[in-house]
C-alpha cells in the first residue's frame, strides 16, 4: 500500500470516527442535535430503532479503530531497513527480505512445492517472517519445517544482517507427489 492510500484511508478513518461520536452523543442527550438533525432526533425517540442505531454506530467505531491500527501498522512493517556502513547506508526493502525467505525456503530441500513469505516489524529492530507453503505429501512436517525455519533465519542473518526474531511457517497445503514418466 502506498503512501498516498494509507494516509487516505488514516484521514478518513478519523473522519468516520469522530462522526460517529457525534452521532452517539447525539443518542445519549437527543435534545441537543433535535433542531439540526430532527430525522434522527425521531429514529432515535423510538426504543427499537435506538438500538438498531447505537449497534450499527458501534460497528463503524469498531472498524474505524481496526483501519486505523492496520493503516498504521502497515505503513511500519514495510518501511525498509536501514543499516549503516562507514561510507554511507544501505536501505534493504521488505520485498528483498521476502525474497531471501523464499529463496531460503526453496533451497531448504524439504519437499517444499510452492512458498509465500511476509516481513513484519519485530522488536529493537528485529524482523518477524511468516512463510505459508504447500508441500508434496511424502515429507516429515515437523522436522522439514524445522529445517526450513532455521535456514530462514540464516540466510536472512547472513545476507542483511538483519536479526530474526522468529519464524513462523503455515502449511497451507499438501500435495501428491507427480509420478515421473520418462522417456525411452
Amino acid at each position: 500500500m502506498n503512501g498516498f492510500m494509507r494516509f487516505f484511508l488514516f484521514v478518513y478513518s478519523i473522519f468516520l470516527s469522530l462522526l460517529t461520536f457525534i452521532l452517539l452523543f447525539a443518542v445519549i442527550d437527543d435534545g441537543i442535535f433535535a433542531d439540526l438533525l430532527s430525522p434522527l432526533s425521531n429514529m432515535v425517540t423510538n426504543p427499537v430503532t435506538r438500538y438498531a442505531y447505537v449497534a450499527v454506530l458501534c460497528l463503524v467505531l469498531i472498524s474505524c479503530v481496526a483501519s486505523i491500527v492496520c493503516v498504521i501498522s502497515a505503513g511500519r512493517a514495510y518501511r525498509t531497513k536501514l543499516r549503516k556502513t562507514d561510507i554511507g547506508s544501505v536501505d534493504i526493502g521488505a520485498d528483498a527480505l521476502e525474497s531471501i525467505a523464499r529463496n531460503a525456503a526453496m533451497s531448504a530441500q524439504a519437499g517444499i512445492k510452492s512458498v509465500k513469505a511476509r516481513v513484519t516489524s519485530g522488536k529493537n529492530g528485529s524482523i518477524e517472517v511468516g512463510i505459508s507453503a504447500t508441500l508434496y505429501s511424502n515429507v516429515e512436517i515437523p522436522s522439514s519445517m524445522s529445517k526450513v525455519q532455521e535456514r530462514i533465519k540464516k540466510d536472512i542473518e547472513r545476507y542483511t544482517g538483519i536479526i530474526v526474531e522468529e519464524v513462523k511457517v503455515k502449511v497451507k497445503q499438501v500435495e501428491p507427489a507427480a509420478a515421473r514418466v520418462e522417456a525411452r
